[in-house]
């Protein structure tokens, strides 16, 4: 039985790994895309990192989600930021998170993973402003910005909770085999 119990946590546990894994190259990979996509709005991200924290919301418990948010959001920061950068991505990161699990516990599946994934992208955008905000005691010209980040993070959000959803699918379907 406890053979059993190890080879399971185990196998949790790289799960985990693969899927902080995943969610770091789809940071790294958003970094470039995004650039390409949107050249007017330089901080601007597709949030494709957004779909691995998704799932993680979905499948696994409150505490390892969590787990799965901090490990993928430092190792971005280390990679491919600064100090700050890594101040600002980690606050936004985690009031989207901590958003989009109280939406779907306390809406208790009411909502699809698109609407949650709409949370997550405003409120990380939001987490962002007030980051920058404090830091570097910006007023009404982050507020400007801030709204045209809104509008594509809107779009950009309904598009990672489509592939959040066919993602989940094929999770769950190897997961059962």
């Amino acid at each position: 039985m406890n053979s059993l119990r190890a080879k399971i946590n185990t196998r949790h546990i790289v799960l985990i790994s693969a899927l902080v894994t995943l969610g770091v190259i789809f940071s790294i990979f958003d970094r470039f895309i995004s650039q390409l996509a949107f050249p007017f709005l330089p901080t601007a991200k597709i949030g494709l990192a957004n779909i691995v924290i998704l799932i993680g919301i979905y499948r696994f418990k409150f505490k390892e989600a969590l787990l799965m948010t901090i490990l993928k959001s430092t190792l971005v920061g280390l990679i491919l930021g600064s100090p700050i950068t890594f101040v600002i991505g980690f606050t936004a990161s985690m009031l989207s998170f901590f958003g989009m699990y109280a939406a779907y516990k306390l809406l208790n599946r009411g909502a699809s993973m698109i609407s949650i994934s709409v949370i997550g992208g405003f409120l990380h955008i939001w987490g962002q402003l007030l980051a920058v905000a404090v830091i570097y005691q910006l007023g009404s010209a982050v507020l400007t910005y801030g709204a045209l980040l809104v509008f594509v993070s809107l779009l950009t959000s309904i598009i990672i909770g489509f592939v959040g959803i066919r993602m989940l699918r094929i999770f769950d379907q190897k997961e059962n085999s």
